[in-house]
């Protein structure tokens, strides 16, 4: 078991405890969070010296385990810009464990991230919520998928009017967005259809539009880089 001591706690649910205490259990657990606890013989203690102890942060939006610091164009596994439409694409093909970052992170009272794809394409392809924590990215999973990662404005146009592709305007980019999610709305259709008459065929696998699916049935948010 472990003691932290004479620490300034920020619960984030009740008024702030100074010189509070806080007891962790061996499965490393908070047991109990007060001014004045009493641990077992043999527990460690720590006296934080009134330093500030809070729950782990959580960063919302990022891009940790994709973009790999301290590596070149191997560790740049985060924007896939080939063509602006890649919503098959998943965070957690992607994670690299081992990335610095999450040292850092970990370091910084972060414990816990939403990470995925850039702003490059249009729409890039799912997140994933993980524990910063472990080395096998299935391990650290806390829900996948998490969003569907959007860009509007000047990433995506800067990224593809520099190769002469579209989409070089907004327009260009919200018309994307708009065509992609009526695709993904009929596709949709054509599924529940098929479930509901065994005499109608299912469609042919789009797997851009399949991916769209739990956002068309609002299962996942969108998030957009704006």
């Amino acid at each position: 078991m472990l003691l932290i001591k004479n620490a300034y706690i920020k619960t984030m649910v009740t008024e702030d405890i100074p010189h509070g205490c806080i007891l962790i259990g061996d499965d490393g657990k908070i047991l109990s969070v007060g001014t004045d606890l009493e641990a077992p013989a043999g527990t460690e203690v720590i006296d934080a010296g009134g330093r500030l102890v809070t729950p782990g942060c959580i960063d919302a939006h990022c891009h940790i385990g994709l973009d790999n610091e301290g590596m070149g164009w191997e560790g740049h596994d985060y924007n896939e810009i080939v063509e602006p439409l890649t919503p098959q694409l998943r965070a957690i093909d992607s994670i690299n464990p081992m990335d610095e970052a999450f040292t850092n992170a970990l370091a910084g009272g972060v414990t816990s991230a939403c990470t995925g794809p850039g702003s490059a394409n249009v729409v890039g392809g799912t997140f994933v919520a993980i524990k910063l924590c472990g080395k096998r990215v299935d391990k650290m999973i806390l829900k996948a998928p998490a969003a569907m990662k959007c860009a509007l404005g000047e990433n995506p146009k800067n990224t593809y009017h520099s190769k002469d592709e579209t989409p070089s305007t907004r327009m260009a980019t919200a018309a994307i967005i708009r065509e992609q999610l009526k695709k993904a709305e009929r596709y949709q259709r054509d599924l529940l259809a098929a479930e509901e008459d065994e005499d109608t065929d299912e469609p042919e696998i789009d797997v851009k539009s399949e991916a769209l699916v739990e956002v068309v049935d609002g299962s996942i948010q969108a998030h957009f880089h704006a």
